[in-house]
């Protein structure tokens, strides 16, 4: 089981490389998909054919138990997927039957953050279709004192703001033989869960991290500040880089305290920042800077002057790492009212298998621009022990 979790990771992982991989042939693109696809078809087949059928062996392995409208859903896919006429059999399911359910993609949500620390840390919301968000600018209003027989002077009201936000569509594309539709519903939810939830676990990092919000979501390294230029061929721009060469008190209190007001300038409040960068720069950066010989001949690592959740991710960019307030990111992921599950035969026919296509809807920002800092680590230097030193003066 731990040895096809890898073979998947590393299929996704390698499908992202070439997917954006501007030099990459077409070739290479339909390989690394093609390779994506059939681990995950390989894994998940081998592990509900080796259960023989026996529901507490299935749910060990993650095989979940459906619920009435889950089982429908599936078997209806199932039922004109194995029609010879599967797309008008498909197109004339009833509208309601065509989306998925939510529970299918809450379940999604929580394979994900379970298994990817830095999605754990994101404040996602089901929205459906919703396009407008209402946030709390964290503005605070002052009340006025006065007689008990003034009039009221000043009206205290919440502060909101409506965000108006397109959702942008999230596609990924599974191809399953044609035989494995006999599996039934229970195969065909872990597959499709499978697929979404690794597809998703790349597209949503690197989003989050680094999304242009053009055509999708807004990543935590972009300059959102009311006023920003933002650009129909680039999107957002990346922030300014701050330069750090220690997490010393000093330095590094300097950098937290962009984070502690808000772009209007009310002053926020926190007891815990997260950082992010990849696994080679927390080896050659961030852990010698962060780790320490104490007295007792051993070390002591991950030192920060302020609490810090350090969090790798392979989707930040080298020489680069973000300090933030993860709870001030919110992402709206929601389904399609089209339906999110669509299939051909056009693309792998002679194959005998049949593509299927994955629609999500979601879009994710930053409250405002002071939730994330991008730090320069290029020059950070490893911690040392600062001993001050006290000259006695002569005849002291």
């Amino acid at each position: 089981m731990l040895k096809n979790k890898t073979i998947i990771t590393e299929a996704a992982s390698e499908m992202m490389r070439v997917f954006t991989d501007e030099n990459a042939t077409d070739e290479a693109v339909q390989a690394a998909f093609d390779k994506f696809g059939n681990a995950i078809a390989a894994s998940v087949g081998q592990d509900y054919l080796s259960a023989n059928g026996d529901a507490t062996i299935l749910a060990q392995r993650g095989f979940r138990q459906l619920t009435n409208e889950e089982k429908s859903y599936y078997q209806k896919i199932i039922d004109a997927g194995k029609t010879k006429t599967p797309v008008q059999s498909y197109i004339g399911l009833p509208d309601t039957d065509k989306v998925m359910p939510e529970t299918i993609i809450q379940d999604v949500y929580k394979d994900l953050t379970d298994e990817h620390p830095l999605l754990s840390r994101i404040n996602f919301q089901n929205v459906s279709d919703l396009t407008r968000w209402i946030l709390n600018d964290h503005t605070a209003q002052t009340a006025a004192w006065g007689d008990v027989n003034d009039e009221i002077t000043k009206q205290i009201t919440s502060a909101f703001r409506v965000v108006e936000v397109n959702q942008c569509k999230l596609s990924a594309y599974a191809i399953i033989e044609k035989d494995m539709l006999d599996l039934g519903p229970t195969f065909l939810d872990n597959y499709i869960r499978t697929f979404l939830k690794e597809s998703l676990a790349c597209a949503l990092e690197k989003a989050i991290i680094s999304g242009t919000g053009l055509k999708q979501p807004i990543g935590l390294d972009r300059d959102i500040h009311k006023g920003v230029s933002f650009s129909s061929e680039t999107g957002y721009p990346q922030k300014t880089a701050v330069a750090v060469k220690s997490f010393l008190p000093a330095e590094y209190g300097k950098v937290l305290s962009q984070l502690a007001k808000t772009e209007r300038g009310t002053l926020r409040k926190f007891d815990q920042v997260t950082l992010v960068c990849n696994q080679v720069d927390y080896l050659e950066k961030v852990m010698p800077a962060t780790t320490v010989l104490n007295a007792n001949g051993t070390y002591s690592t991950n030192l920060f002057p302020f609490p810090t959740e350090v969090i790798r991710s392979n989707e930040m960019e080298t020489g680069k790492a973000l300090v933030f307030l993860p709870e001030e990111y919110f992402f709206g992921l929601g389904s399609s009212k089209d339906g999110t599950l669509e299939y051909s035969d056009d693309f792998k026919f002679l194959a005998d298998q049949r593509v299927y296509k994955i629609k999500m809807h979601g879009m994710g920002r930053a409250w405002d621009n002071t939730v994330a800092v991008l730090l320069d680590i290029s020059k950070l230097n490893p911690a040392y022990i600062t001993v001050l030193q006290k000259t006695e003066t002569a005849g002291a």
